[in-house]
């Protein structure tokens, strides 16, 4: 009897020696060659082991003493996620834990009827953004201050398109977890998950932004308009951190969607644009007829960016635009100026690189600006400020 019970610990020992030798092993291997331990603990293909026997603190003490979690802070910050700002990924994993699937959800529904909803919601999203930064006060029908809201200035106005997508997900994640959710978070989410229902791979979008309480419709003059040079986008966009090859990158979201007459018919009357494809030309005044000034431009017919592929996220945008075939000054001017030609070229022959470029200029642009811990606001409507 007496040896059976050394045998038996004599077991529990080599258990537990070949344990902590594995822990260690998983932890230094994995931590070295996966980027400091991001696919372990908890990336999905290595599952932690739990404290053994439930002792909580005997593992965490032997790293301690032989240096297992003696990793640089940098490594550290790696495992527990992306941040910036305040801004990580799963912010709402335990206070909300379903809500990326909520938006996903009520953006696909809405997307399946109305695909159009992919250029309305990243329009919403870069001008909501490159204003005031990522805080949601483009969606403001009005504010305290009784001013006129960016919603309504002239960059803006009835060309919007999906804010009652965003008014219905904000209402289905309210009914989940009220006062968790900030509108911009949601915004953000939203554009994501268009931008991956029109052909981008899924990405990891950062959440932690409040929203905003103020609205200038005076702000939104920092929007580079239909007849911008390269140059002043260039500047433009320098002001926000952004370089030229992200602006060339960013612009290839008028992959989908379109504009409307006035937006480009200073192109092709008077003096019709020299430089724009002949045949396109002639496509464009048949379907925008000259008409008197004062003319209501909500009534002008609306022409896609990209007919070949107008629905979906892709490279033929860089390709019309090196075909001559750019709708906008400010298309066109991408292949006018060498700098930014250059680049288009790339682009154009690489789909897929321009896929992981958009995504990653995506989730940049949503850190711009935030408001975050205390500052602005979790708003309970997207279109009014908390009372």
């Amino acid at each position: 009897m007496r040896n059976y019970k050394i045998f038996v610990a004599l077991l529990l020992v080599v258990a537990t020696v070949r344990y902590v030798n594995a822990t260690w092993n998983l932890q230094n291997v994995h931590g070295a060659n996966q980027g400091g331990g991001r696919n372990f603990p908890g990336g999905g293909h290595i599952p932690r082991p739990r404290n053994f026997y439930g002792r909580q603190n005997m593992l965490h003490r032997l790293n301690q003493v032989y240096g297992a979690n003696n990793v640089p802070r940098q490594q550290q910050q790696q495992q527990q996620g992306n941040t910036a700002g305040g801004l990580r990924e799963g912010f709402y994993s335990t206070t909300c834990p379903n809500v990326e699937e909520i938006v996903r959800d009520t953006v696909r529904k809405h997307y399946n009827n109305d695909p159009t909803l992919a250029a309305g919601i990243l329009r919403l999203f870069f001008h909501d953004c490159f204003v005031r930064g990522c805080d949601a006060s483009l969606l403001l029908d009005r504010t305290p201050s009784g001013e006129l809201p960016e919603k309504l200035a002239s960059a803006n106005g009835f060309t919007l398109h999906g804010e009652v997508v965003i008014d219905a997900t904000k209402s289905a994640v309210e009914a989940a977890c009220p006062g968790i959710v900030s509108c911009a978070d949601i915004l953000s989410f939203a554009t994501r998950d268009v931008a991956v229902l029109a052909g981008l791979q899924n990405f990891p979008m950062v959440a932690g932004r409040r929203d905003g309480t103020v609205s200038l419709a005076s702000d939104v003059s920092v929007l580079p308009d239909p007849v911008s040079s390269v140059s002043t986008m260039a500047e433009l966009f320098n002001k926000k951190g952004f370089s030229l090859a992200e602006l060339v990158v960013l612009s290839g979201a008028h992959s989908v969607g379109g504009a409307h007459c006035f937006a480009f018919i200073n192109r092709l009357y008077n003096t019709t644009d020299p430089s724009l494809d002949a045949n396109m030309a002639n496509e464009l005044k048949n379907a925008c007829p000259m008409k008197p000034p004062g003319s209501d431009n909500t009534k002008d017919a609306k022409v896609d960016f990209d007919p070949a592929s107008p629905m979906m996220l892709d490279t033929s945008y860089y390709t019309q635009v090196l075909k001559g075939r750019g709708l906008l000054t400010s298309d066109h001017a991408l292949m006018m100026d060498s700098r930014s030609r250059a680049i288009v070229s790339k682009l154009a022959a690489d789909p897929e690189n321009w896929k992981s470029q958009f995504s990653q200029a995506l989730v940049k642009l949503s850190k711009l600006d935030v408001l975050v811990g205390t500052q602005g606001q979790i708003r309970q409507q997207c279109r009014e400020v908390n009372i």
